[in-house]
């Protein structure tokens, strides 16, 4: 899995990697849906990775404090990349 990824699910609804972060041991995906013109929707969520033996399933992160702790982390991302591009120009 990588950024700009899209993952659809069986209901047919698609989300497109924006972000990855590892935490405890576990990857984590920010993402946002996708209409059906792959148009970005407002509805945004976090995805945890499980893998077994190179097969990749993911769950919606709903714990509120874990929530809150992604969108730390993933707002540190976004903050330090931004910081990079500014410095390399």
């Amino acid at each position: 899995m990588e950024i700009n990824d899209v993952i659809t699910f069986d209901d047919n609804k698609e989300y497109v990697i924006l972000d990855i972060t590892n935490y405890n041991n576990h990857m984590y995906l920010y993402t946002v849906r996708i209409d059906e013109e792959e148009i970005p929707t407002s509805e945004y969520k976090y995805f945890r990775v499980f893998n077994e033996n190179n097969d990749y399933s993911v769950e919606e992160v709903k714990e509120e404090n874990l929530v809150k702790l992604l969108t730390s982390l993933f707002s540190t991302n976004y903050l330090n990349a931004s910081t990079n591009d500014e410095q390399a120009a």
